[in-house]
């Protein structure tokens, strides 16, 4: 056993960003990399550098460690070996993250080297005993040294593998570190090699796609993470927080959703509602020039969408469930046929609208924005103050506005339970990303009951403003030379009926519901 320590804590600020294998050789001939002290002007090349890396991933057969956010790796760097550990709380972590280097005389892991690190309070002599390797990554490190107005950043590009046992898949990374300067420069230059690379912004790291591997290959999707905002966290912060959290659910689903999986299409869509709804519940705090652009980019993502969304609901709901009710029509296998004909084509104009320079530079403006768009400058008070009342005071104008809409709900028309459907959705986004900032069973109760009643509302009136859609999508099928010779399955008066009836038990519980930020 060595004697290492490991050095202070550090906090690594990276940028993570995905690339398809076609497009290597253009990323590595990229000029920024060849741009050295002869450039004219910009950003520079002070080195570079071509090394082989290979590390090994530590945790128990219970995996423990990940569990907790904290990964313990030992590198083979070429000049002698390298233990890291590092946090990364999947629900919360961007670009920042914590971690603690030290030296290794060998490959084998130092636990003395724990101490003061987040590792250390794991260390149980049953974690101890149970440690061994997980899985290995092994790729070719391209790294260049880049001076960019005095900001410092090592863009290192990798390109190899994740091996778990025999299973392995493909590492294709570019990750643009912080040395020393403006943080925002990280994205100026992600943008700049976008620009003419095709590069997607990620957040999942190594040591997460390894453990994927390990749980039998990346998730066809990934619904929204816990977010845990502390009362005496300030705003700012907790809009981060939140939006960092909702963007995760979006880039995370971009690979399923590309594939043409159907859940992996809605978690990505719930989570840019989820975004959306932050800016807006944030309103007073993120408020600047650059916050309409913003919306307006989400937006029209959203939009990209929506149809294959439709469409997929359309075929689940309707096609599928009624098709034993038509054995005798003709007609009725080619408007399936023809719905899902348009099923392909929306999921083909997702992909064209995911891959395209649009989303891509979208991704990187929405994530710098995040960070340190023009909301952080200036003087912002309301930015600064704790959370806790802001959360309350917005929750509490949520909640009036969904008790006064959904009063007489049975008479309310079809715009108008749509708009308190937004509402109530509103309402519900607020309740989650605030759940843990008013703490104490009788909140959490409360929040939970809050919740459900929002949920079971908002499912509800979802279904009776779909009717009208789904006719739309019914009649697109059916336009054919052999039409159904009976009209499209739909709700009759009693099913309407009892959706209401559901509708409107679900909102007399929730407007009875104490608010659980309140004492």
């Amino acid at each position: 056993m060595s004697s290492a320590t490991p050095e202070s804590e550090a906090k690594e600020i990276e940028l993570k960003l995905v690339f398809d294998p076609a497009h290597a050789a253009a990323l590595c001939a990229h000029p920024l990399f060849s741009a050295g002290d002869d450039a004219p002007s910009g950003p520079r090349v002070l080195e570079s550098k071509e090394r082989e890396l290979v590390s090994v991933y530590y945790d128990t057969p219970d995996d423990d460690l990940r569990k907790a956010g904290v990964f313990l790796r030992v590198r083979n760097a070429g000049a002698g070996y390298v233990q890291t550990i590092k946090t990364a709380r999947a629900e919360s972590e961007f670009l920042e993250r914590r971690e603690w280097e030290c030296a290794l005389p060998s490959n084998a892991f130092d636990l003395s080297a724990a101490k003061g690190t987040a590792l250390a309070p794991l260390l149980s002599d049953t974690v101890r005993a149970a440690l061994g390797p997980r899985f290995e990554t092994r790729f070719a490190r391209q790294t260049h040294l880049i001076d960019d107005e005095g900001t410092l950043v090592e863009a290192a590009v990798d390109q190899g593998d994740i091996v778990a046992g025999d299973n392995s898949t493909r590492v294709c990374e570019l990750e643009l570190e912080l040395k020393s300067g403006k943080c925002a420069t990280l994205f100026s230059l992600a943008k700049y090699l976008a620009e003419t690379v095709p590069l997607t912004l990620s957040v999942k790291t190594k040591a997460e796609r390894g453990f994927d591997l390990l749980d039998g290959g990346e998730p066809e999707f990934e619904r929204a993470l816990p977010i845990d905002i502390a009362p005496e966290e300030t705003c700012a912060n907790a809009f981060r927080i939140v939006a960092r959290n909702c963007l995760r659910q979006v880039l995370v689903n971009l690979p399923g959703t590309r594939a043409g999986h159907a859940e992996s299409l809605h978690q990505m869509r719930v989570g840019l509602r989820r975004l959306r709804a932050a800016v807006t519940l944030f309103g007073d705090v993120v408020d600047g020039p650059h916050r309409a652009q913003i919306g307006d980019e989400l937006k029209w993502i959203a939009g990209r969408l929506g149809r294959a969304r439709d469409l997929d609901v359309f075929i689940s709901d309707i096609m599928e469930p009624h098709r034993a009710d038509y054995p005798d029509d003709l007609g009725w296998k080619a408007v399936e046929e023809r719905v899902r004909r348009a099923r392909e084509e929306a999921y083909k104009a997702a992909v064209v609208a995911t891959g395209s320079a649009r989303f891509r530079l979208a991704l990187l403006d929405v994530g710098a924005w995040i960070e340190f768009g023009d909301w952080t400058e200036g003087s912002n008070r309301r930015a600064r103050e704790p959370v806790e009342g802001y959360a309350s005071a917005t929750l509490s104008q949520l909640r009036r506005s969904v008790v006064k809409k959904g009063k007489d709900l049975q008479k309310l028309s079809v715009p108008q339970r749509h708009r308190l459907r937004i509402r109530a959705k509103q309402m519900r986004y607020g309740s989650e990303f605030f759940s843990a900032t008013f703490p104490g069973k009788r909140s959490a109760k409360r929040c939970r009951k809050s919740l459900a009643a929002l949920e079971k509302l908002q499912d509800s009136l979802g279904m009776l403003n779909d009717i009208a859609n789904r006719q739309t999508l019914f009649d697109l099928g059916n336009d054919g030379p052999d039409p159904v010779t009976r009209p499209m399955p739909k709700l009759g008066p009693g099913e309407e009926k009892a959706l209401l009836k559901t509708a409107r038990q679900a909102y007399a519980r929730f407007a009875e519901i104490r608010a659980f930020w309140k004492a």
